[in-house]
């Protein structure tokens, strides 16, 4: 898929993106270790379908940002994509697509700025309310393992600057079999700034640490963690070796009424590239409604 780079002027950040296509806006957001990119299997079903794909870069995840991430908790990113949203559409909400780190913004936009959500897909990651008791798994923790590695000051940095294996493990136990090609490279490139391995670190330490929390999005924290007043498609692959496919069992009990949750046969972590036809049918049945104002 032949993307142009993009930039999203918003009142929050101006954004790098990816973009493709013409038509009614799918926003992408990526998580780690990821690229904008790998949605481009997706992205050719999806523009097939008569819509544009817009794929933006996280904050600090791209140079024109790198340096700008003061704070990198998960609301902070998902007041990034409702600004986004805003921006692309300002009289009214965008679909957006999230996976992984993605999937956690596209949750907390639904349930904080739903004015500027259509109709939203979350990839790979429980809801947040839901998310805390897959937590208290001791096979989940094990999962989880780079989570607490990456709390650990200079350990972590050391790790992950050393060389990119790290990564390459991730993405082999994530999603067993598959091969990324010419995205491994990509994701490599992206993750060799040492900028923006310590952004990376800093969103994962935003879960732990509050100081990482932006004080001016205080009023809204509360209203983030619960469950969205709009429906939400939730995707889990059977074969992900991040998040266990049972953790999704009761993912319902933290969604809005009309949600659905589907568990994908044959798809790891990176389902968008493990099964992007069988993702692209169900994302296009959700968001695909007989009119679009």
């Amino acid at each position: 898929m032949d993307f142009e780079e993009i930039v999203i002027r918003t009142d929050r950040l101006d954004f790098p993106a990816l973009a493709v296509g013409d038509g009614p806006v799918v926003v992408c957001w990526h998580g780690f270790p990821d690229h904008p990119a790998t949605f481009g299997p997706l992205a050719e079903h999806l523009v097939a379908a008569g819509r544009r794909v817009v794929a933006p870069f996280l904050r600090g995840h791209h140079p024109a940002t790198v340096d700008r991430m003061p704070y990198a908790d998960g609301l902070t990113l998902a007041a990034d994509a409702a600004a986004v949203a805003q921006a692309l559409s300002p009289d009214g909400g965008v679909d957006m697509i999230g996976h992984d780190i993605g999937a956690g913004m596209v949750g907390r936009v639904a349930a904080a700025w739903p004015e500027r959500l259509r109709r939203g897909v979350t990839m790979a990651v429980p809801p947040p309310k839901t998310l805390p008791a897959a937590l208290r798994d001791p096979a989940q923790q094990q999962r989880f393992f780079y989570m607490w590695l990456f709390q650990v000051p200079g350990v972590a940095e050391a790790v992950l600057e050393t060389d990119r294996s790290l990564i390459d493990y991730l993405w082999d136990t994530w999603s067993p079999g598959l091969d990324p090609g010419e995205h491994r490279a990509r994701v490599h490139e992206l993750y060799g700034d040492p900028a923006v391995l310590r952004n990376v670190l800093r969103i994962y330490r935003g879960n732990f640490d509050r100081t990482l929390h932006d004080p001016e999005l205080a009023p809204v924290a509360a209203r983030s963690e619960v469950p969205a007043t709009i429906p939400l498609l939730v995707l889990g692959g059977a074969d992900d070796g991040c998040v266990a496919p049972e953790h999704f069992a009761d993912a319902e009990t933290g969604l809005a009424p009309g949600s659905s949750v589907r568990i994908l046969p044959g798809a790891g972590h990176f389902m968008h590239l493990d099964r992007p036809d069988e993702v692209a049918r169900l994302v296009l049945d959700w968001i695909h409604p007989a009119s679009y104002s």
